[in-house]
């Protein structure tokens, strides 16, 4: 059986080198301390890990549609470990884009779903799981750092954590610092113990 962590990027896996809030160049971006080492845990743990992003910079006009591909390409250099990120570039959330390492950026548009691409909706998720016959959802996963990656999880029926939760397990001061915010202790048991 397959299992997925969806990962959010923003805050969650990547942040800029300048310190802006957010990656309007695609090369101003870097790994937050300890999420490859992360990754790589994961990963050995069975899991296949896919990002996914809103990119409403390209709808405000902050970034151009291939600016925003490259950056993704860049993201799945610095995580080889992601299979796939999706992203929705618009505010509607009508359609994503699916982008990997060995194919050209796929659009994908939400015609049959029931939520939006765009988080909080759940379906970057949804057409994501669509790839995978055999997948465990009861086993899978979304880490995020905003409200809407909370809701996202939970539109797609995937148990959610927040990011500080996996920053402090592999980069910071220990378990006893963190506010795990919202997060059931048997949630977290279940994520501490993967």
């Amino acid at each position: 059986m397959s299992k997925i962590i969806f990962f959010d990027l923003d805050g969650t896996l990547r942040q800029t080198k300048s310190g802006q809030t957010f990656i309007n160049e695609p090369e101003n971006q870097q790994a937050i301390k300890g999420t490859q080492e992360a990754l790589a845990y994961y990963q050995d743990k069975g899991f296949v890990l896919i990002g996914i992003t809103n990119q409403g910079g390209v709808a405000a006009g902050h970034k151009s549609l291939q600016s925003a591909i490259e950056e993704q390409r860049i993201t799945l250099e610095l995580f080889p470990e992601l299979s796939e990120i999706f992203f929705c570039p618009n505010y509607d959330g009508e359609s994503c884009y699916q982008v990997s390492r060995d194919n050209e950026p796929l659009l994908m548009k939400t015609l049959d779903l029931m939520n939006s691409c765009r988080k909080p909706g759940a379906g970057m998720i949804e057409l994501a799981m669509r790839g995978f016959s055999d997948l465990d959802i009861a086993q899978s996963w979304m880490i995020g750092d905003r409200p809407e990656d909370e809701q996202c999880a939970e539109a797609a029926g995937v148990k959610f954590v927040w990011a500080s939760v996996m920053h402090a397990k592999f980069a910071g001061p220990g378990m006893r610092e963190i506010e795990c915010q919202h997060i059931e202790p048997n949630v977290l048991m279940q994520f501490l113990s993967i």
